[in-house]
């Protein structure tokens, strides 16, 4: 992200501003400043694939090569802890 201090306005429902508004309240900061810490948590598609291919290469580097399968098993698993779907964490886990 840049560092950029100029400011935008972004629509929002109003139960999506009020529910920003707590979450925000519950950290210290504004609306903007927690939409800004979200922003700068979740990577982009490419830093993903960055990521990806920095843990291929230390994977590598130990004799261990990664497949496609071996991606979309930690993708499987990531979204079921993301949607606290713990059926779907220990099917991820087990491969199936």
């Amino acid at each position: 992200m840049t560092s950029d201090t100029s400011v935008t306005t972004v629509k929002v429902t109003v139960g999506a501003r009020d529910r920003l508004a707590v979450l925000a309240a519950e950290k210290g900061t504004s609306i903007g400043g927690f939409i800004a810490g979200v922003a700068e948590r979740i990577p982009t598609s490419a830093e993903l694939d960055a990521r990806d291919e920095r843990t291929r290469q230390t994977f590598a580097g130990l004799g261990i090569d990664l497949t496609p399968a071996d991606r979309a098993a930690g993708e499987a698993m990531w979204a079921a802890l993301d949607a606290g779907d713990d059926a779907a964490l220990v099917r991820a886990a087990a491969g199936s």
